[in-house]
């Protein structure tokens, strides 16, 4: 099993002569290792090769440089590496520089001996460690190969004297020995290309057999094993906090907060403690996951689904159902899930760096975590100060606060950091570090240590100290050190390669950036960059083999020591982004880089296109759905181009795409308000359901289409699928399938004006949300119920579900429902007299949906203000926000929504005085409701339409309007619509001179 340290990374170090190897180090970099590296990919593996002979000055010979980085290197590559041996020896050093001697203590028994690189290497890598047998390889090219060189060339590929050859056979016996695998006498570099590809492809089959890939849940566990064994390393800690863990950790308590000053020590705490509780209670199940420690841990979606996947995986028999993929899904099931898993016995979850959380409000505000936890189920988070921290102390959470370290803290950690280097300080220099009160924080002194323990001149070492010592925190001092870097290391390099990281979303792997940073499309010398990467090698985090910057002070201060502008900074995005459009793969990688590295770099026209492949858009989806919703708000905002226009052939031809693939343009299109156009692949996907026998996904497929209905008016339309869906769902007993569509045609019998049969099944999805432990459903029923109760008359009622929806909403984080519940509380206090309140709560919705690209909320909520500043008196300004409305109303093809926006422009020209316009603007409105069989609104347009005529002396007009009016109220025994057409009328009497008529029909009015 490798180094978890070494996850899912291959690294083979390449052992060889020079000039003679030339050719089969060019073969295998050409041919051999990027089918490797392919068929790594396919299994999740990164691959890497470490050749240190290319890119070797003789300068660098001479000065010893060679042996440090080889030894260095092979440690990084272990348990993987290739030797190439022909006729040649080697290059013997003149010397071995001390330091290396000291570090490498094993040397002293060779140093006299003379020995080449090569060997040394050997022994390094492989003699030495029997444990690398079954992942070193070595290849002896057949000594007749000298016969197909020139004679010019002869000389390089023979030995260099007898005492040479008799050494290289030596070497080639004790391997043989030593039962390594050796593959004798291959004719070429052809030849040794196959072998070695061979052998390596049996080698990844056998770690990463072909069916049993890792998946993400054992690639995140490595990866977060790796992060926590790297801070246990060297730890200083108090036993204090050790039993303060250890008693919340025994106890029934809600969770506990550990916090402090970033670089403290939180991290190291956490992982110490989590690996010791872990070792002494086998029995427990506990899961670490450190946020921003690796790849996609700061996204909550991954965060919950991996830990759900570990309750499957460690209670199988508890969780037969598939995990969620979707964010809301998971939060609607995670409580639940923990509270199955928990009564098989103790859970403890540790959260680390709840402040590095995807810069989102639902996520920091921590809506994804449950305000509640089962008895048995221990959690302990840690955090900076932000609104985590507000968050957590919202719930009234204990909290842990780690100190800084106190002097003799910091004098240990001193001598223990430095060992691991064979390094130590005389006692006056360590007095004058642990003296500093900067060196209270134990990011600043570990930096501080690891630039002293490469620091070579000792007499100029005191100097150095109190140069670092200068920096007053640790940004000033990763200041310095950056410096230093670029002195020793040049600057292009350390500037350009971090730039390149820093840019990058997730990271980016070492033969990524040897590629980017190579000259003329060759990938950059290791030798370049293996000195500035050991040198630096604790300020980069690898997760799942990609390099990143392993705390934020670092990253600060590479965007401070190397500001970019505007334009360079897009540039280096378009860079990233053209490197992983010429991955042929759909691989993650290109999947979670791609549209994202041209989003930044505002390459429009090329995202389009890429979003426009249906299948990169499914794969996407199944990624991070959020993302390319916000892809496509700024292609939309920032061009011409438009989404519906992208998927015109899976509109047009839906059969010569996969059911996933109609899916997820559906919904895309959907959600950005292309309602017509999701309906028609809806229905193919209901006719393809249809013909599998799909039950469940043909319900979920009606239910959505009869939602694409209601916002045509086509209500009794859609009350017959959501029929149909029912009778589906009923027949395979899917309750969470069932309380949608329970909520959908608690809408439709709201539309209808039946409020109590809606609030009773509204109540019915309630009691099933509440027993599954379903807060998203139950967000929505509180919803559906408080507008049912709104229509109905019942104010305070309805307002105080959307407050309970409202909260939900972010816990939940659901942006989309919280945009819906405040225009919808907006309604109810502008009922209610409270116009400046209610605008408060529409501008808030109003932004909510420019962020989301929601079309259709945001039409609503621009039709909600138009109407508080109706109310307001603020006439120009109504109009102005009915007129935006309007087209995007006309743009969705939103049929209600535009004939109530009609409804409205033409009140506020009647009011302006402009009747012509105002029975225009009624009259279209008149038609739509007319064709959408909408009686409810028909009544209401008659009436305002009735007023108008009514205003230009159209008595006869405005009285055949209230009949048929009256006739619509008496039909669906709407009381308050009945009392305003009596009004409206025994008005009309009274102006005719009939005042009789008139007095009877307000006593009539009165009654009502």
């Amino acid at each position: 099993m490798p180094d978890p340290n070494q996850a899912r990374v291959i690294r083979v170090f390449i052992s060889s002569t020079f000039r003679d190897m030339q050719a089969e180090r060019d073969y295998l970099v050409k041919f051999t290792f990027p089918q490797l590296r392919k068929l790594c990919e396919s299994r999740g593996v990164t691959w890497g090769e470490v050749d240190l002979r290319w890119g070797i000055t003789d300068e660098e010979k001479a000065e010893g440089k060679v042996l440090p980085l080889c030894l260095e290197e092979i440690h990084r590559c272990r348990p993987y590496f290739i030797g190439l041996l022909g006729e040649r020896y080697g290059w013997i050093p003149d010397s071995v520089p001390p330091e290396v001697i000291e570090r490498e203590s094993w040397l002293r028994e060779h140093v006299g001996e003379r020995k080449s690189v090569t060997e040394l290497e050997i022994l390094h890598g492989v003699l030495n460690n029997p444990e690398m047998a079954n992942h070193a390889f070595f290849y002896f090219r057949d000594p007749k190969y000298v016969d197909q060189v020139s004679i010019e060339q002869r000389s390089d590929f023979t030995s260099e004297d007898l005492e040479s050859a008799a050494r290289l056979e030596k070497l080639k016996e004790r391997i043989r020995h030593n039962h390594f695998p050796v593959r004798e006498n291959y004719a070429d570099p052809k030849a040794l290309g196959e072998l070695v590809l061979k052998d390596f492809s049996e080698s990844i089959d056998t770690l990463y057999p072909a069916g049993a890939e890792p998946d993400p849940l054992d690639r995140d566990a490595l990866d977060h094993e790796a992060f926590a064994q790297s801070r246990a390393r060297v730890y200083i800690g108090r036993q204090e906090y050790f039993n303060r863990l250890d008693e919340h950790a025994e106890s029934d308590c809600p969770p506990l907060v550990v916090l402090g000053e970033s670089g403290i020590g939180k991290s190291a705490l956490l992982a110490n403690w989590f690996l010791r509780y872990r070792g002494q209670h086998p029995d427990h199940l506990a899961i670490i996951h450190f946020i921003g420690g690796t790849t996609d841990s700061a996204n909550p979606t991954r965060l919950l689904r991996r830990i759900m996947l570990e309750l499957q995986r460690h209670y199988p028999n508890q969780f037969s159902e598939d995990v969620p993929t979707e964010l809301e899904r998971l939060r609607q099931e995670f409580s639940f899930w923990l509270m199955r898993a928990s009564a098989n016995g103790k859970i403890v979850l540790v959260l680390d760096g709840l402040d590095q959380l995807e810069d989102d409000v639902a996520a920091v505000e921590l809506g994804w975590l449950p305000a509640l936890f089962p008895p048995t189920c221990r959690v302990i988070l840690s955090t900076l100060p932000g609104r985590s921290l507000d968050a957590t102390r919202r719930r009234e959470w204990q909290e842990l606060t780690v100190q800084p370290l106190t002097m003799p803290e910091r004098e240990e950690l001193i001598a223990k950091f430095l060992a691991q280097f064979s390094r130590r300080l005389s006692a006056e220099r360590v007095a004058r570090i642990a003296s500093s009160t900067q060196t209270e924080n134990p990011f600043f002194l570990r930096a501080l240590l690891d630039e002293l323990r490469q620091f070579g001149d000792n007499e100029r070492l005191g100097d150095r100290i109190e140069y670092y010592l200068a920096a007053h925190n640790a940004g000033e001092l990763y200041e310095r050190i950056l410096e230093r870097w670029e002195w020793d290391y040049g600057k292009n390099l350390v500037r350009e390669s971090l730039s390149l990281i820093l840019v990058a979303r997730r990271g980016l792997s070492e033969s990524e950036l040897l590629d980017l940073l190579g000259p003329d499309g060759r990938p950059l010398p290791r030798a370049k960059w293996t000195p500035f990467y050991l040198a630096a090698e604790s300020s980069f985090s690898q997760r799942s083999g990609l390099l990143g910057f392993s705390h934020g002070f670092i990253r600060q201060s590479v965007q401070l020591r190397s500001p970019l502008t505007v334009d360079a900074e897009k540039a280096l995005h378009l860079r990233l982004a053209e490197y992983f459009i010429a991955e042929a793969q759909l691989a993650e990688r290109k999947i979670a880089e791609l549209p994202w590295q041209l989003c930044r770099a505002e390459s429009w026209q090329q995202l389009y296109s890429v979003l426009a492949d249906p299948q990169f858009l499914t794969a996407a989806w199944r990624s991070s759905q959020v993302d390319l919703m916000e892809f496509w708000v700024q292609i939309e905002a920032q061009t011409a181009l438009r989404v519906v226009e992208a998927y015109r052939d899976v509109l047009n031809f839906p059969f010569r795409f996969g059911a996933a693939e109609l899916w997820t343009v559906a919904n895309l299109l959907e959600f950005q308000g292309h309602n017509s156009a999701a309906l028609s692949l809806r229905e193919h996907l209901i006719h393809k359901s249809r013909d599998t026998g799909d039950k469940r996904t043909l319900a979920l497929s009606l239910a959505t289409q009869a939602m694409i209905l209601r916002t045509q008016g086509r209500l009794d339309d859609a009350w017959g699928l959501l029929g149909e869906a029912e009778k589906q769902v009923r027949e395979i007993s899917d309750r969470n399938v069932l309380q949608i569509i329970l909520g959908h045609q608690g809408i439709i019998l709201t539309d209808r004006g039946e409020f109590k049969s809606a609030l009773l099944l509204l109540e019915k999805k309630e009691r099933i949300c509440r027993d599954s432990g379903n807060l998203e459903g139950l967000r929505a029923s509180l919803g559906f119920q408080a507008v049912a109760l709104f229509s109905g008359g019942e104010l305070e009622k309805a307002m105080a579900l959307h407050v309970e929806e409202e909260r939900l909403c972010h816990e939940l984080g659901n942006k989309d429902g919280l945009g819906a519940c405040l225009t919808n509380q907006a309604l109810i206090l502008l009922d209610q007299g409270h116009p400046e309140d209610a605008m408060e709560k529409e501008k808030q919705a109003e932004r909510i949906y420019r962020d989301l690209g929601n079309k259709n909320g945001l039409q609503t909520s621009l039709g909600s203000q138009a109407s508080i500043l109706e109310v307001l008196g603020k006439l120009d300004a109504a109009m102005a926000l009915n007129d935006e409305r309007e087209k995007l109303c006309r743009e969705l093809g939103n049929s209600e929504s535009l004939a109530k926006c009609l409804g409205n422009q033409g009140r506020i020209n009647f009011t302006r005085g402009d009747r012509a316009s105002a029975v225009t603007l009624h009259d279209e409105e008149e038609a739509i409701w007319r064709k959408l069989n909408n009686k409810d609104e028909l009544s209401r347009s008659l009436c305002n339409k009735a007023e108008v005529l009514y205003a230009q002396g159209d008595l006869d007009g405005a009285n055949a309007l209230l009949k048929e009016c009256e006739g619509l109220c008496h039909e669906l025994r709407n009381r308050a619509g009945l009392r305003r057409v009596l009004g409206q009328q025994a008005r009309i009497l009274r102006d005719s001179g009939d005042i009789l008529a008139s007095v009877a029909l307000l006593r009539k009015k009165e009654q009502l």
